[in-house]
């Protein structure tokens, strides 16, 4: 195996961004997907097909889902160079009208382009969530997260607010308990903390064993928008 950064030990062992060569972006899920070698470790010069599989392969996302959320990220942040459409990680941090990074994010500032989770507010998302043999944190945990993220942020557009609510559907839906949906606390801590996949992942009960679909994703951030809702009205 070469010694360049770029290459990973066969197993996806974690090895973590410490390199200024390794490119990260505001989401958990691709910098895990980077940091375990089933995305190019640099995080540059990722093609279609290899975001599209490691999603799919990794967190057990439905086709429709997986290719939905891979189009999202190479039309607002891909580059072409070479013949090709390629993306880099650190791309997606980019802030805009028609870019992913949103405001009010679960671990990441709002303002302005941020790769990794800022402590304090991770601690604030670990706060949230009850220690073990308690259940963690719920959906509608994460929810009230978000509210509370959103009140010291700038007002969110329509498309960005629903980015925002998909966040916290994909994290109670990938990482959650499949009965419950809640999150839990040790989890949270590695895969938005540590961006690794969490410990036991590939063994029962951690990867999700039934595929997360396109029409389950949208019913949960429907259902994340409505706790949003009421929570503003509540205030």
């Amino acid at each position: 195996m070469a010694s360049s950064p770029k290459y990973v030990s066969e197993d996806h062992s974690f090895i973590p961004a410490t390199s200024p060569d390794a490119q990260r972006s505001p989401c958990p899920a691709l910098n895990s997907l980077a940091n375990h070698g089933y995305l190019p470790w640099n995080g540059s010069s990722i093609t279609f097909s290899q975001l599209l599989h490691a999603v799919r392969t990794v967190y057990n996302l439905s086709y429709p889902l997986a290719l939905l959320l891979t189009i999202a990220g190479f039309a607002t942040c891909a580059k072409f160079s070479r013949g090709a459409w390629t993306l880099d990680l650190a791309a997606l941090a980019a802030r805009g009208g028609a870019k992913i990074a949103h405001d009010a994010s679960l671990v990441h500032p709002s303002g302005a382009p941020s790769h990794a989770p800022d402590p304090v507010l991770l601690a604030s998302l670990l706060g949230a969530a009850a220690p073990a043999p308690a259940p963690g944190i719920t959906l509608e945990g994460l929810a009230a997260v978000h509210v509370a993220r959103a009140r010291s942020a700038p007002p969110l557009d329509g498309l960005h607010r629903q980015i925002a609510f998909g966040e916290c559907a994909l994290t109670s839906l990938v990482m959650g308990d499949p009965a419950t949906g809640a999150v839990a606390r040790e989890t949270l801590a590695q895969w938005f903390g540590e961006e690794r996949l969490p410990a036991g992942w590939w063994e029962d009960p951690g990867r999700p064993e039934k595929t997360v679909g396109l029409r389950q994703a949208r019913k949960t951030a429907g259902t994340v928008q409505e706790f949003v809702e009421h929570a503003s009205h509540v205030s």
